[in-house]
């Protein structure tokens, strides 16, 4: 198919009760007094993590460990875990013969931790970048739901912190530090040609895909009093995608065709959730038509 112009888009561009004391006051933190936020939407909230709340929850973590007799303590101990923060987080991710309960509580608190060595403490950036990535992922190991590893991150939602993980796993693997490039390494199969089915389909609706995608990015302005952090920043994921593309339609079109379909697809599913309600409602008969181009992408690339 070629397609001689594009049409213009303007702006679419247990054990007891004191276990699990200890346990929940690590999520209980960030409802503590002690720590405070300030949200101005749609921007992501500024954390304030006061230093008496970073020290606490390095108490927390030494009087968790504590309770069972960690075998490792005194290495801990050796100097004022409170002067070492960084070595605390160390050694809640190297010393790991306590039940599975302690390193739960540790992972959120190691989390608030690390947030108090960020904003109070010399650091290098590219070390904290690498205990958070080293939390987050001991967290999915032991099962913790994501949101409650949100919090200590500056974010609200579970789909947030799988980004933020996601982004760390791509940075390990030498690709661009973001979610959508970790994504589509995983995702993309073989380095082969495009298959014939969805070659096909892009000849027959690659511009009813980014036509559509664009006017759902249109509507991130007019509605963005009913949107929250983590979908305004789909929606801007979206339209610099549909910004990339370009026509006519050629096959190195195609990965941005893609990274359309992948942003459609996080949206369409966050959508589902009962606070988008109003969006939704809004929307009209393009969510329809959205999640059908969506699912016929998906099944076009993956065959099913």
């Amino acid at each position: 198919m070629t397609v001689e112009a594009a049409p213009d888009l303007g702006a679419v561009i247990s054990m007891d009760v004191e276990i699990s004391a200890l346990v929940s006051s690590a999520d209980r933190r960030h409802h503590d007094q002690k720590r405070q936020y300030t949200i101005d939407m749609p921007k992501r909230a500024e954390p304030v993590v006061t230093k008496t709340a970073g020290q606490r929850a390095i108490e927390d973590i030494v009087e968790r460990r504590r309770k069972v007799h960690d075998p490792d303590l005194e290495v801990l101990l050796r100097d004022d875990p409170a002067d070492h923060p960084l070595t605390v987080i160390r050694y809640v991710l190297t010393r790991r013969r306590v039940p599975d309960w302690v390193l739960v509580g540790d992972v959120i608190d190691g989390l608030w931790v690390l947030a108090y060595v960020r904003r109070y403490c010399p650091h290098l950036p590219d070390e904290a970048d690498r205990l958070e990535h080293e939390l987050l992922e001991l967290g999915c190991a032991k099962q913790i739901a994501m949101i409650r590893m949100a919090p200590p991150l500056n974010v609200r939602s579970r789909q947030a912190v799988e980004h933020r993980i996601l982004r760390h796993r791509a940075a390990k693997l030498g690709l661009a530090r973001n979610e959508r490039a970790e994504r589509a390494h995983r995702r993309s199969p073989t380095p082969s040609a495009t298959s014939s089915a969805e070659a096909a389909w892009y000849d027959r609706h690659a511009l009813p895909l980014w036509e559509a995608a664009g006017e759902l990015v249109a509507c991130r302005a007019r509605f963005d009093h009913l949107l929250d952090d983590e979908l305004a920043e789909n929606l801007i994921g979206l339209r610099r995608a549909v910004r990339e593309m370009q026509w006519p339609l050629t096959p190195d079109r195609y990965p941005t065709l893609r990274e359309i379909g992948w942003w459609l697809e996080e949206i369409l599913d966050a959508l589902q959730a009962e606070r988008y309600a109003a969006f939704r409602e809004q929307l009209s008969d393009l969510l329809p038509r959205l999640t059908l181009l969506a699912e016929q992408q998906h099944e076009a690339r993956f065959g099913s």
